[in-house]
């Protein structure tokens, strides 16, 4: 018997799920078989379950009928409660799954496949209960032939699992010989209103979706991290207006954090909102059956430099600066179009800085060269309400060293625009302080401990 299992086990591990399904269910016909074969069967069915094959499922009901039928014998056996939860599983019953694998976690504690699939039924359950906004039907059809028709066919949709608030899958335009490059967009992100300023309520931003572009041999599909961020900043960028209560729009630019590279081939850090580059002016906006408009916008990549340049400067300013062509597609080696402005010298490198500070909403603030570039300690920090655009990353934070001359808070280039985490690195001192209300101020003393002041605003 020990040498028939070990042949099972064998074929199992050489995916021969057919050889073990022929040889027990001929041994079947001659013999009932004892609880290890009906499970070793059982097995074989669910690892053969294809859910690109039409019987799949039948093959995942068989392998729940032959653990079921055995189930007082594998009350206290975790791998058949794990064997029924992954037929369960595959079948959709995610609830049923979720308590096989429970009990089979109690009964060997620790099992990382286990751990999996507990984490993983517990995200569908959580998909299937959300109610996330959608578009309307004619809503739906209407953006969908507004992409195909300016931005071409759609070849692939990375489709969205779980969707809290609003359903955010990734459509795919692959190059073609009119367009060698690839065009992903955002759908979804529209059925969402955004909060946009009472002054700009007659010009139909509400809505919007979001397109990136990317050269010809991107891997799309891979999931390491120098392919996949434009995805993964799709995505975030979909969900930012819902979680900020604020808006996206043409210019608006958002930091990775700490400025860090999106990944470590490339210099690009930042992004900035544009119309759609190289394509039909009429691209920009898609009119929906109601009345209402959707806007669509490019996600440019920046350097830090270009970051720096427009927060000080503008959007227009600094887009002026750019090619036709390097606004089209996103190129990760390209230079800084902002590469002939002095570099500072950081007293920190980037690549030192350590993950101190983890808050909620807006992270980006603004610090003056004393601290980043000389080194020296805050001294006088206040927050301020970020102006009106700028919601979705300026949390309000100013740092300064408090020695600083009128004439040097008027010079643009003498302070930057940072994550908060980054500044915590020159001062950790400053955490504690940071969850105070805008219009508020603090002062260190000369026993450098900060106290509050009153804030007046400019």
């Amino acid at each position: 018997m020990d040498d028939f299992l070990s042949l099972l086990n064998k074929w199992n591990q050489e995916s021969e799920y057919q050889k073990i399904i022929d040889c027990l269910e001929t041994l079947s016909n001659t013999q009932t078989l004892d609880y290890n074969l009906t499970c070793q069967l059982a097995r074989a069915y669910n690892n053969i379950a294809d859910p690109d094959q039409e019987d799949c499922q039948s093959q995942l009901k068989k392998a729940e009928e032959l653990l079921r039928s055995m189930e007082a014998e594998g009350a206290d056996d975790p791998l058949w409660h794990y064997r029924l939860g992954y037929s369960l599983f595959y079948q959709d019953r995610e609830k049923e799954a979720l308590s096989c694998f429970q009990r089979a976690l109690e009964l060997d504690p620790g099992d990382e496949d286990t751990e999996f699939f507990i984490k993983e039924c517990e995200k569908y359950i959580a998909a299937k209960e959300c109610h996330p906004e959608m578009y309307t039907e004619e809503d739906w059809k209407a953006v969908e032939a507004h992409l195909e028709r300016y931005f071409g066919p759609c070849d692939n949709v990375f489709h969205e699992i779980v969707s809290p608030d609003i359903h955010v899958d990734i459509y795919i335009m692959a190059p073609t010989p009119e367009r060698n490059y690839y065009v992903l967009s955002t759908f979804g992100m529209g059925a969402h209103r955004m909060n946009v300023p009472a002054e700009l309520a007659d010009r139909k931003l509400e809505r919007a979706e979001i397109i990136v572009t990317l050269p010809p041999d991107w891997k799309v599909s891979e999931p390491g991290e120098e392919w996949y961020w434009p995805i993964r900043w799709l995505k975030i960028l979909a969900r930012l207006p819902i979680q900020e209560e604020g808006w996206l729009g043409w210019g608006h630019t958002v930091a990775n954090p700490d400025d860090a590279p999106f990944a470590d081939n490339t210099k690009l850090c930042g992004l900035v909102l544009t119309g759609p580059q190289g394509f039909a002016g009429e691209a920009v906006c898609c009119p929906l059956p109601g009345g209402d408009e959707v806007n669509f916008y490019q996600m440019i990549p920046l350097t830090f430099e270009e970051m720096q340049f427009k927060l000080y400067h503008s959007a227009q300013e600094l887009l002026e600066r750019f090619t036709p062509e390097q606004l089209r597609v996103v190129d990760i080696h390209r230079e800084s179009v902002c590469g002939d402005l002095p570099k500072k010298r950081f007293a920190i490198p980037r690549e030192e800085l350590k993950q101190l500070y983890e808050g909620d909403g807006p992270q980006g603030c603004i610090a003056t060269d004393r601290i980043v570039v000389d080194g020296v300690p805050v001294g006088y920090c206040w927050r301020e309400e970020p102006d009106d655009g700028d919601e979705a990353w300026d949390s309000g934070w100013r740092f300064t060293a408090g020695d600083e001359s009128d004439s040097y808070m008027d010079d643009p280039d003498r302070s930057g625009v940072y994550a908060l985490n980054t500044v915590c690195n020159y001062d950790p001192d400053i955490i504690p302080l940071l969850d105070s209300e805008p219009g508020t101020a603090w002062s260190r003393g000369e026993d450098g401990v900060f106290r509050p002041e009153l804030y007046e605003e400019d």
